[in-house]
């Protein structure tokens, strides 16, 4: 690992600053794909930072690798907060266009599909439009 990636995934794992974790997992994709996702994958199932840091850490993996994004939807950590549910949704509301090709991606807008109609009233509300998108998107599952 070089003195850069070090530098950057002590940022990301000291947590002091979320704006300056973010930027520096976004930094870190592009110098170590393999350490961005196992550092977001810890960040997002042991539930480090804010909501929406661990929601940046969902969308940073999911573009990384989609297979990782869609196991983490297929089995969500118990604690799934709103935002990173919000950022899953949008994540695959997105590759709708690749579901033909990917039924990944179909069967993850299945499961949350259901897990949509299981949502409080408070949460719907608060996702509304990322659900709204997503539901006129995949009408027809």
């Amino acid at each position: 690992m070089t003195t850069t990636e070090e530098t950057l995934k002590r940022e990301i794992i000291e947590l002091s600053d979320y704006d300056a974790a973010a930027e520096a997992l976004n930094q870190l994709k592009h110098l170590n794909r393999e350490l961005t996702e196992n550092l977001t994958l810890d960040i997002i199932r042991n539930n480090k930072g804010d909501e929406y840091f661990q929601a940046f850490a969902f969308q940073t993996l999911y573009s990384l690798n989609i297979q990782k994004g869609i196991q983490l939807i297929k089995n969500p950590p118990e604690h799934l907060n709103t935002a990173t549910l919000d950022a899953m949704i949008e994540c695959t509301t997105v590759d709708s266009g690749i579901a033909a090709d990917h039924p990944e991606v179909l069967e993850a807008a299945k499961i949350l599909k259901e897990t949509i109609r299981n949502l409080d009233a408070e949460k719907s509300h608060r996702m509304k439009d990322t659900i709204d998108w997503f539901l006129e998107t995949y009408q027809n599952i």
